[in-house]
């Protein structure tokens, strides 16, 4: 993935748009009119089924259920979401001209999801990402010419950046500023690009459009829960200045 030619970083809908019904065609689609592309999470089904989906359980009429206990057909009957919780491969192929980040959130997913992508022909517009450091290591291993990026969700997740050869990027999130402190963490994302490293930054409980335009100097893509909102701030001006580009320097 690269920049946009404007200079500004590429935006990604996190989920597509975090809400009610993220992780949807329909959160998607909306995402789309002011992001490059999405980001989405992978599951499998009890099946064989990569699906779209974040947790590995839901709640139904009061009952809680595990993907990997239900079939394709089950869950769609079963989910609140019901027939709009789609399968990985319906969305590339609906989607087939945007960007993608597929967050692998368990090692089952792995095969099927690199498989799904191959077989869609977006391995060039793909970059798989996850959080554990047993799935990022098990990604490299299999598909040693895809883009993996390591998620950073914790203090504990900083050392293992060093211990990963061949990563394309490191996934940090705003709300690291509390776990790091804001100048640190920006001396630490310049020191990762020095290195050759894409910096994607995504949201968890922060203010998008208060720590965005900070960071902004020292990041590749933005990962934003609103795309709508973030996308018109950038071309309202507002956000395509310095940032904090002195801190770390002299």
């Amino acid at each position: 993935m690269t920049t946009m030619n404007s200079g500004r970083p590429v935006i990604l809908g996190h989920r597509g748009f975090r809400g009610p019904i993220e992780n949807t065609p329909t959160a998607f689609r909306r995402a789309l009119r002011y992001a490059d592309g999405i980001e989405f999470d992978v599951r499998v089904t009890g099946d064989g089924k990569v699906v779209i989906h974040h947790d590995d359980t839901f709640w139904s009429n009061g009952s809680r259920y595990r993907l990997r206990d239900l079939s394709i057909a089950e869950l769609k009957r079963l989910h609140p979401l019901g027939s709009m919780v789609p399968t990985m491969e319906r969305v590339l192929k609906e989607f087939s001209g945007a960007l993608f980040d597929v967050d692998v959130k368990e090692p089952e997913a792995v095969e099927g999801a690199l498989k799904i992508v191959e077989r869609q022909g977006a391995t060039e517009r793909a970059v798989f990402s996850a959080d554990d450091p047993g799935i990022t290591k098990t990604l490299l291993r299999e598909c040693p010419d895809c883009r993996v990026g390591f998620s950073v969700i914790g203090y504990p997740s900083v050392p293992w950046i060093a211990r990963f050869r061949g990563l394309h990027s490191i996934h940090v999130p705003i709300d690291a500023v509390s776990y790091v402190g804001y100048r640190p963490l920006v001396v630490l994302l310049r020191a990762l690009r020095k290195r050759g490293l894409r910096i994607y930054l995504w949201n968890y409980m922060m203010d998008e459009l208060t720590w965005v335009p900070r960071f902004l100097p020292s990041v590749d893509v933005v990962i934003s829960d609103d795309p709508a909102r973030l996308r018109k701030t950038f071309y309202a001006g507002g956000v395509s200045g310095r940032g904090d580009a002195h801190v770390g320097e002299g």
